[in-house]
């Protein structure tokens, strides 16, 4: 976490030293579901389509992530991709134990998991909740 001239909040989120033993039972959790399906079906494409499916929905709970704020909006950096919203795109924030989500939906709907993004804590809570409430207006 470091701030600059730009007044940016730039963190990275690291499970592996952030979480290590969640983040054990994960992996093992993962290849423990691709086993049972390589010794229960015989084509072995179904361990193949296990694999893809178990570590495909949990990556970002597997490998670092970037975040950075400022004063134009949120940019996350994941698997050497950028994704960036404008602050504008934001109506709500909710502050949870391990990160913040923040959502388009000005209040509380079954869609906020579709339309918002969760942004893991680096070690950094106040100062990330802080920097978000000042340009998310609830």
């Amino acid at each position: 976490m470091r701030t600059d001239a730009d007044n940016a909040l730039r963190w990275r989120y690291s499970p592996w030293s952030e979480r290590p033993l969640k983040t054990w039972a994960l992996l093992l959790v993962n290849l423990a579901v691709v086993a049972v399906v390589y010794f229960t079906f015989p084509e072995k494409g179904f361990t193949g389509l296990a694999l893809l499916l178990m570590f495909g929905m949990t990556l970002s709970m597997l490998v670092p992530i970037r975040y950075e704020f400022d004063r134009k909006g949120v940019t996350v950096f994941f698997l050497g991709t950028r994704s960036f919203r404008k602050w504008e795109h934001y109506r709500n924030l909710y502050v949870h134990k391990d990160g913040l989500f923040l959502t388009s939906m000005k209040k509380p709907s079954g869609l906020d998991p579709f339309r918002g993004h969760f942004l893991y804590y680096g070690g950094n809570r106040d100062e990330v909740v802080d920097y978000a409430r000042k340009y998310i207006k609830r």
